[in-house]
């Protein structure tokens, strides 16, 4: 089904860019502190901070991160990339949309990264025009969307964008060695010059929230780094940190028995070697470093909300793309697949009135960030109800006794094979307590989280009729959805098995 962005720009009124802040009811769940409410009636700013490959055990490991973001907000437990690749979750998270309907397939190609995204209309009708709309004055600071871009000037600077710092990633582009577009102008950067991605960024997003304005507009700024993409490139004063180190084995490491996998798999993975397993810890070890200038950057960016007064109005999304394996099912370095390691990416948020050191478990995806983003921002009802996803704001509020009214499960959908072919194109629902997932090639996998965790037995065949009717329900209705439709068909008739009438 193609779904254009919708021009809602154009009638939208000035008077939102001051509407107060609403985020709605918050859970019954014990709570620890909560930073300072939001002053005045002056909408919030707003922080989006995304990393390139980086899966939720890998950002839990680093101190820094802990202390900045882990117990200073609240975690996500069940987010999750709803198409686990790089171009398309950047698609999703600017355009509120599943990859389905932005058509933003894969990373490059005809129907991948930035050509079907600049034909769809989305360069001037996605988030940084919208929240201009609202009011807000808008940065982008690194990759834009992948192949960004492929057929324009290079000097293109995307409408929405007050302050655009795009990598171009239609040439080399690097941690180490890269072209950004600054406002329209090119220039070339080399780590060995002091020119280190993750730097250069971190600078110039500092730079875009001290430069007040006359009007004093709240800001988006959106940091979207290449770190720890593989192959990881760390800046050079951290190459000796973590020696020694090793990746964790799961029990899934290097799984002996893929029977119960999609042939695809069990065709492509032959049992991991010594030196796989070596080279999975290097690639570990690197991600790890090229992590440390992230610690850097995000130290920066609370001591210059600090030292302007601008924390206490700000919200921070700490996220990524997508995950990445290491050896769990003998996949030894991917994306993709529908497992775990994959699909279930970071997401911590702070800010203010935000409670410290919690954690939500219902389940939410990247197609919720661009909703969540403008109802913090005052955009009304009948603006929201327009994106596939939902706004999770009200999780982001103290707790009262209402429980949050929220979806049973989200779509994921993988377009497509990655080399060397290890996953077809697949769609699939994400619970909080289980995953099911149906393949164009006609397999299917069920795992219930709870009992299996590391998705060893896969129990399609086991499922009841019934309830292998419901869950292939809520998929079909789901992978062609759009807005209102996928909000209904997440809580539809397809319950995932064990779950409560509602």
């Amino acid at each position: 089904m193609d779904q254009k962005p919708r021009d809602w720009t154009r009638r939208f009124t000035p008077f939102l860019a001051v509407v107060a802040l609403f985020v709605g009811c918050g859970a019954a769940a014990p709570l620890g502190k909560t930073e300072p409410a939001v002053a005045a009636k002056r909408p919030p700013n707003l922080v989006v901070v995304l990393l390139d490959d980086a899966d939720v055990e890998i950002t839990e490991a680093m101190p820094r991160l802990r202390t900045l973001f882990f117990d200073k907000g609240v975690r996500f437990s069940s987010h999750i990339a709803n198409t686990p690749l790089c171009g398309p979750s950047r698609a999703i998270l600017m355009s509120g949309q599943y990859a389905h309907n932005n058509k933003v397939y894969y990373n490059n190609g005809p129907e991948g990264g930035y050509t079907p995204w600049q034909k769809g209309g989305y360069d001037e009708h996605s988030l940084g025009s919208w929240l201009q709309v609202l009011g807000y004055r808008t940065g982008l600071f690194g990759k834009y969307i992948n192949d960004y871009p492929t057929g324009q000037a290079e000097t293109l600077v995307p409408k929405g964008w007050d302050d655009f710092r795009g990598i171009l990633s239609d040439r080399e582009a690097h941690n180490i060695h890269f072209t950004m577009n600054e406002n329209g102008a090119l220039k070339l950067y080399e780590a060995s010059k002091g020119g280190y991605q993750t730097d250069v960024l971190s600078a110039r997003m500092d730079s875009f929230i001290r430069a007040k304005t006359a009007a004093d507009k709240p800001f988006f700024a959106f940091l979207s780094l290449s770190a720890p993409h593989v192959p990881p490139e760390p800046a050079e004063r951290h190459l000796k940190e973590f020696a020694g180190e090793t990746a964790p084995r799961k029990p899934s490491y290097n799984e002996a028995d893929l029977s119960d996998k999609p042939k695809a798999l069990r065709e492509q993975s032959q049992p991991l070697t010594k030196a796989d397993a070596r080279q999975i810890d290097v690639t570990y070890r690197e991600m790890k470093q090229s992590l440390l200038s992230v610690e850097d950057a995000m130290e920066t960016l609370i001591k210059t909300l600090t030292e302007t007064g601008e924390l206490s109005r700000t919200y921070i999304f700490f996220t990524s793309d997508n995950g990445w394996f290491r050896g769990e099912h003998r996949i030894p370095g991917e994306k993709y697949a529908p497992y775990e390691e994959s699909i279930r990416v970071p997401m911590i948020v702070r800010g203010p009135g935000v409670p410290e050191d919690r954690v939500v478990d219902n389940v939410i995806g990247i197609v919720d960030l661009a909703p969540t983003l403008l109802d913090l921002a005052g955009a009304p009802e009948t603006e929201l109800s327009q994106r596939d996803g939902r706004s999770y704001a009200p999780f982001l509020a103290p707790a009262s006794k209402a429980p949050i009214p929220w979806r049973e499960s989200t779509l994921i959908e993988h377009f497509g094979g990655g080399a060397p072919f290890r996953v077809r194109s697949y769609s699939g629902v994400r619970s909080e307590n289980d995953v099911y997932i149906e393949y164009v090639t006609g397999e299917k996998e069920y795992y219930d989280l709870r009992k299996d965790p590391y998705q060893m037995d896969n129990q399609a065949a086991s499922l009841k009729p019934a309830d292998a009717s419901r869950l292939s329900a809520r998929v079909a209705a789901l992978k062609d959805c759009v807005a209102e439709a996928c909000r209904k068909a997440e809580n539809g008739a397809a319950a995932p098995p064990g779950s409560k009438p509602e």
